[in-house]
């Protein structure tokens, strides 16, 4: 196996351990924050369930966008290596 090759296997290992990473860790992220606006509306009788609706909507839109920006970093990762390996000239084959 090639350098290059092995270069794009390894890009592609991290493009799917950086998109399950963000879907992971933002899964528990807006977990967190359900739990906490749930605890707040609990304790002020609903009376701050506006509020609590607008920070989960700004988290979930955060988390949203992390992960959109991990999975195009690995995505770009692997096009430079595909990138990388076809400008490389190839070694004439021994006959």
């Amino acid at each position: 196996m090639s350098t290059f090759d092995e270069l794009r296997r390894k890009a592609e290992q991290a493009r799917a351990a950086v998109g399950e990473l963000a879907d992971r860790q933002g899964d528990k992220a807006a977990e967190a924050v359900d739990k906490l606006a749930d605890t707040i509306d609990e304790k002020t009788g609903g009376g701050a369930s506006t509020v609590t609706a607008k920070v989960d909507g700004a988290v979930s839109g955060a988390i949203g966008i992390a992960q959109g920006a991990a999975n195009a970093v690995a995505q770009k990762a692997g096009e430079a290596a595909n990138a990388v390996k076809a400008t490389i000239p190839k070694k004439p084959e021994s006959t």
